[in-house]
């Protein structure tokens, strides 16, 4: 049932070039906007061998742009679509878990916050739709997206390029939820992709 939704959804989005490009422009616009506000000053002052590891959300806003512009063109390749999805469900559930956790110890929300917590449920539907765009591949393509994940929780946790923090969220909450969503969807990822053909 709600796979049938998600397809009609996506062939929905595929049809009529008026959504594609407007899901395409709030993709780049969280892009931007995240990459500058959210991460730009850590960014900043980071090595350039991790900048790719360290805006996660706007990263996975670009991903989003770039496999809904090549899979409309039927170009988009699987490494790319299953990167994207990863990315897509695991930061925006990461952002959702995160302000639920502040606001329960803070008592508040200011409505950035609320802003924020709303996108990110978009850039999570938006994962689950590019999940059903992940057709049979072969299982390193997995195993590859997966390793960058788990790069990703290293650099960020691991070496202290985390994203901002804000009061009520710990680097040990920010932690658990990062690790055991790269856990969980690399396996869900992993029993996609193994013994199946490449396409």
């Amino acid at each position: 049932m709600a796979g049938r939704l998600l397809d009609g959804v996506l062939a929905l989005i595929m049809r009529r070039p008026a959504l594609l490009w407007l899901a395409v422009v709030a993709n780049l616009l969280g892009a931007v906007i995240g990459g500058i506000y959210w991460y730009g000053p850590m960014v900043l002052r980071s090595p350039w061998w991790a900048w790719i590891f360290i805006p996660d959300c706007p990263l996975a806003a670009l991903l989003g742009a770039i496999v809904l512009l090549l899979h409309r063109s039927g170009r988009a390749p699987q490494w790319l679509i299953a990167l994207t999805a990863f990315a897509c469900i695991k930061y925006g559930t990461w952002t959702i878990l995160f302000w639920i956790r502040q606001w329960s110890g803070a008592g508040t929300a200011y409505p950035v916050e609320l802003l924020l917590f709303i996108t990110h449920i978009g850039l999570l539907a938006e994962g689950l739709l590019f999940s059903r765009m992940i057709a049979p591949a072969q299982p390193r393509t997995g195993g590859l997206v997966s390793l960058f994940f788990v790069g990703s929780v290293i650099v960020d946790y691991g070496l202290g390029y985390h994203p901002p923090l804000v009061s009520h969220v710990s680097r040990a909450d920010a932690f658990a939820a990062a690790a055991l969503l790269t856990a969980v969807l690399s396996v869900a990822l992993w029993r996609t992709t193994r013994h199946l053909p490449a396409r």
